[in-house]
């Protein structure tokens, strides 16, 4: 009988033998036909996976349950290149009980996938010592489901960044000032990145609002908060500018901040635009814009020239008496302005009222209000189709 040394014996092991010891990778193949995957990518995460027994059959498992639960295959990818250790993650135990907690709190399944697209780390972190006691913060100022989705809709950071390094600083910095609690859940669902800013920017920020004369507790502090924590200098001082060249003095321009701070927010192109028809289409001085900002927010189309063009009908008829306020016209709800700048006087044309109110119903109230007081007061047919 021949005898062959050991290191001969193994010269002649089947080479498949030797892969047995540690399992294949999850096919390269799979990830960039599965999820379009580039191919470095889907090869790196793949080394990343073949180191663990269960790599393959977990991998699979996750992508079938992201998409099982309305995840796309470009948001699970991009999810899968930032954290590929997600694909590792156990469904039952550590995916399925987050998204469960989150759905029975009213978190919208749009806003709670939109969330976690957008952040890979979302499944890292533990539901009990994280985010339960996150969402108990929230809480406190976010007290029914539909404000936490909207809140959360509007910064997923409310969940994704511990409210104690930004959140809570900030919160506690406005409470000492004076803001009421009430109006850091109106600055929580409806401006929530101002409250996760970088402390010293929000004390920054305070002090400037309250240079320029508003008191904390005031209901306006709150909007100017919302506006200035959303503008960079740059643009601040580009929107004084604005003002300025249109005529207005430094002072006046903190005035108007001061009264409606929303007036800030509005477009350069918008602000002189809605100026300019003031100015020279409705006769309204300067110092009215000033006095009364929130004319600076109606739109210079949709309501602004409608109205406009039924009272210059009505004054041309004699059938608008001289009103006390020159704004008022512009400032009603639609509701009022219909009653009393055209139902009252639709009233003296009972034979064409019916006709009209149904005419009324077809077409958008800015074409309406001024063709109808035309086809009721000089008998015209109604625009853009009979009645």
């Amino acid at each position: 009988m021949f005898k062959f040394p050991a290191k001969s014996l193994f010269l002649f092991a089947p080479k498949r033998s030797l892969a047995t010891s540690s399992p294949p990778p999850p096919p390269v193949d799979r990830l960039v036909k599965s999820l379009g995957l580039p191919l470095e990518s889907a090869a790196s995460i793949s080394r990343k996976l073949g180191a663990h027994r269960n790599g393959a059959a977990r991998a699979d498992s996750v992508i079938g349950f992201l998409r099982s639960c309305g995840f796309g295959d470009a948001q699970i990818a991009k999810l899968v290149v930032n954290g590929p250790s997600l694909l590792l993650s156990s469904v039952e135990s550590t995916l399925k009980p987050k998204l469960e907690y989150f759905r029975g709190i009213g978190v919208s399944d749009s806003v709670l996938l939109g969330t976690i697209a957008g952040n890979s780390r979302f499944f890292t972190r533990s539901l009990d010592s994280y985010y339960k006691r996150q969402v108990d913060f929230l809480r406190k100022y976010l007290r029914t489901s539909n404000e936490l989705d909207i809140a959360i809709k509007r910064c997923s950071w409310l969940l994704t960044c511990n409210h104690k390094y930004a959140l809570e600083p900030n919160i506690e910095l406005l409470i000492r000032e004076g803001v009421r609690s009430e109006d850091v859940s109106y600055l929580m669902v409806y401006q929530p990145r101002a409250l996760v800013m970088n402390v010293e920017k929000m004390a920054s920020v305070v002090e400037s609002i309250k240079g320029l004369g508003m008191e904390p507790s005031s209901a306006n502090f709150i909007h100017g908060l919302r506006v200035m924590s959303s503008l960079k200098e740059s643009t601040w001082h580009k929107k004084v500018e604005n003002f300025k060249s249109l005529g207005w003095s430094q002072e006046e321009c903190w005035s108007m901040f001061v009264r409606r701070p929303l007036c800030f927010a509005l477009s350069e192109k918008k602000i002189r635009r809605t100026v300019d028809f003031y100015l020279n289409n409705a006769s309204i001085g300067r110092e009215v814009i000033v006095g009364q900002p929130l004319l600076l927010q109606f739109s210079v189309d949709k309501r602004l020239w409608p109205r406009h063009r039924v009272v210059t009908v009505l004054r041309s008829k004699g059938l608008l008496k001289k009103q006390k306020s020159i704004v008022m016209p512009f400032k009603l709800s639609e509701k009022l302005f219909l009653e009393k700048y055209v139902m009252k006087h639709l009233e003296q044309q009972s034979s064409r009222r019916n006709q009209i109110l149904k005419c009324c119903a077809k077409h958008k109230f800015a074409c309406m209000l001024v063709n109808e007081i035309h086809g009721s007061l000089q008998r015209m047919s109604c625009p853009r189709t009979s009645c």
